[in-house]
């Protein structure tokens, strides 16, 4: 159960990071370079938690089935 908490978890952190991507090219556009910046370095942590959180849920559905063979 904790396997399907943690991989959705991390599906919805990758649909945060595309919202500030996407966020970070309208405020790029706009020549707000700061802020595009900034944005776009918070998409890059959130994808890389993202990442963090889907290994974690790998190893925890391989606990999962170990327990229950």
């Amino acid at each position: 159960m904790r396997a399907k908490f943690y991989d959705l978890s991390s599906l919805m952190m990758m649909g945060v990071a595309i919202y500030f991507f996407f966020r970070s090219v309208s405020f790029l556009t706009d020549n707000n370079y700061v802020s595009g910046v900034m944005t776009m370095l918070i998409g890059f942590m959130i994808i890389r938690a993202s990442v963090d959180l889907s290994r974690v849920a790998i190893a925890s559905a391989r606990e999962e089935s170990a327990a229950n063979s």
